[in-house]
């Protein structure tokens, strides 16, 4: 078992307190326990200056600190890079920032096949990702990923758990990575907000032109379960593990993070009290 934890919290908290956080909500909400030997990855922001991040706003997560910490405990670095628009121009500025952090033990997450390449040509002792943000729901499309040769493991968005049939049919199970738990993405109809914060963390647009599919239009989710306490759900891992799943993804129980309050049907009304 191998699992790969937010690291996504302000920089303030160490990153020990962070992860023990997630063990101790785990231990008493799931029904598994992990220690330390057994995360492969911490996942976040990193001090540096890139065009590279994407998926969340540009804040730092992880200080240099937290960095030599996890090197210590045996953790790799995670880096979210999953911009949806690279440039040649921002790659090759950002080359020195990924020298920063190259090293056996530590991984990129991209969001683009290109950005893939181009790292596990330039820095072959990353692990290279493919992020939920790749939609791969489909046995073509995972089949064409894994053909490229580039990429180690790939991360199968959230709501693929539910398709056991597809899940029991993927050859190679030791290269996927399966959630543990939730946040918004879970049920959302249009995941616009990547496109948005790519374009934020760029400079192309500022905070305040932020999208999402539920505040700004309005969408309905694909599905509701309101008697669910999403915060504290966690999949059935015994099920996957089962199936023959080894490598997991973890979000911390932090609504800031997860943003469950929109996966409610009786919190629509929200959307007219924010508008």
């Amino acid at each position: 078992m191998k699992i790969s934890c937010s690291a996504r919290k302000v920089w303030q908290y160490h990153i020990k307190d962070w992860l023990d956080f997630q063990r101790s909500h785990t231990k008493i909400h799931s029904n598994f326990q992990f220690q330390y030997k057994d995360i492969d990855y911490a996942f976040g922001q990193v001090e540096g200056n890139t065009h590279l991040f994407g998926g969340r706003a540009m804040y730092i997560n992880l200080t240099r600190v937290d960095v030599y910490w996890l090197y210590d405990k045996g953790i790799g670095l995670k880096m979210p890079l999953t911009n949806k628009f690279i440039s040649d121009k921002w790659y090759k500025e950002s080359k020195p920032f990924l020298k920063q952090y190259h090293r056996k033990g530590n991984a990129i997450i991209t969001a683009t096949d290109e950005l893939a390449k181009h790292i596990k040509n330039d820095f072959p002792d990353y692990q290279i990702e493919a992020s939920c943000i790749q939609d791969i729901v489909t046995a073509g499309k995972l089949k064409k990923k894994t053909s490229l040769g580039v990429y180690d493991t790939i991360v199968l968005p959230i709501h693929m758990n539910d398709d056991v049939k597809f899940l029991k049919r993927i050859k190679e199970k030791e290269k996927i990575r399966l959630f543990l738990n939730v946040e918004c993405s879970y049920s959302c109809p249009k995941k616009i907000c990547y496109g948005t914060t790519s374009k934020i963390n760029v400079g192309e647009k500022e905070r305040k032109d932020f999208k999402c599919s539920f505040w700004d239009f309005g969408m309905e989710r694909t599905f509701h379960k309101d008697h669910i306490e999403w915060n504290n759900f966690y999949f059935d891992k015994a099920k996957f593990n089962k199936i023959g799943f080894t490598k997991y993804k973890l979000l911390p129980s932090w609504e800031n993070q997860q943003q469950t309050v929109i996966m409610y049907k009786k919190n629509r009304k929200l959307i007219g009290k924010a508008r």
